[in-house]
């Protein structure tokens, strides 16, 4: 697949009209198959696990400890867990763990105080988790939560505060990083309705990135399953946790990733 593109310099208004090569798109046969590497293939749609916010449990002795992910259709996952302490951690794109108060304070909740104030009304069974969490986190402002997590996911680089931002800001509140797609929002206001809005009929680029209140209502909700003695964790095998990936989708992601590197190219 060739496209025809025009390249404007903003600032010499000069013109470039080149021919350039986007990605590979096997033809289809009158049959409706392809011929990939010269075999005849059917291209059938994949059934997937959705987007969005889901619980899970480990049973260490007997009891059920949980945790949670929040999935998004394109970028970083996060993954919390309970440990038999009451340490809730969490796992960037499944790196070393940090506790979970670490990320909070990465999002903006920098005071114990205020990260104490986000859970009282759930946070409390005999093990308080919150505390435990806090007991083990080795940061005390935005700025060291920021920084910690940066060195977690590139451990040996050297970091400065904008950089530490920078890295985190990308990964979870830039659209072009990051994509819940309307499907996983969807998914995760369905699961978590104290997040729902009042007329969420409307789903834009903003609502697709991801928010302060999704990790916050993901604790609050682990923290209610762990202090819930009869709680069960969502089915993830279960069809309404799943989704069909069409044609039209495999299609368009070769496509963004021949847009993508053409505009890496572009700006080189």
């Amino acid at each position: 697949l060739r496209v025809l593109v025009k390249l404007v310099k903003l600032k010499t208004k000069e013109e470039i009209t080149q021919e350039v090569y986007l990605c590979d798109f096997p033809l289809m046969t009158e049959r409706g198959t392809f011929i990939v590497n010269g075999i005849e293939r059917v291209v059938v749609s994949q059934l997937l696990r959705s987007p969005g916010a889901f619980f899970d449990a480990r049973e260490i002795r007997g009891k059920k400890y949980f945790g949670g992910k929040i999935i998004p259709n394109r970028g970083s996952w996060l993954e919390f867990e309970t440990d038999p302490s009451g340490f809730i951690g969490v796992k960037i794109d499944r790196r070393r763990r940090v506790p979970a108060t670490t990320l909070l304070r990465a999002l903006g909740y920098e005071r114990d105080e205020d990260i104490k104030a986000l859970f009282e009304d759930v946070d409390r069974g005999e093990i308080k988790l919150i505390d435990e969490t806090l007991k083990r986190d080795p940061t005390n402002n935005q700025t060291e939560a920021l920084m910690t997590i940066y060195r977690r996911l590139r451990p040996g680089d050297m970091v400065t505060p904008d950089t530490a931002k920078e890295l985190f800001d990308n990964m979870f509140f830039n659209f072009e990083r990051y994509d819940l797609s309307r499907v996983g929002r969807w998914k995760t206001w369905q699961r978590l309705p104290e997040i729902k809005p009042k007329n969420p009929e409307k789903i834009d680029i903003k609502d697709r990135v991801l928010k302060k209140e999704d990790v916050v209502a993901v604790l609050r909700e682990i923290i209610r399953l762990n202090n819930t003695p009869q709680a069960e964790p969502d089915q993830i095998d279960h069809l309404g946790n799943r989704r069909v990936r069409s044609l039209n989708e495999l299609l368009r992601e070769r496509a963004r990733v021949g847009l993508t590197r053409m505009e890496r190219i572009i700006k080189d």
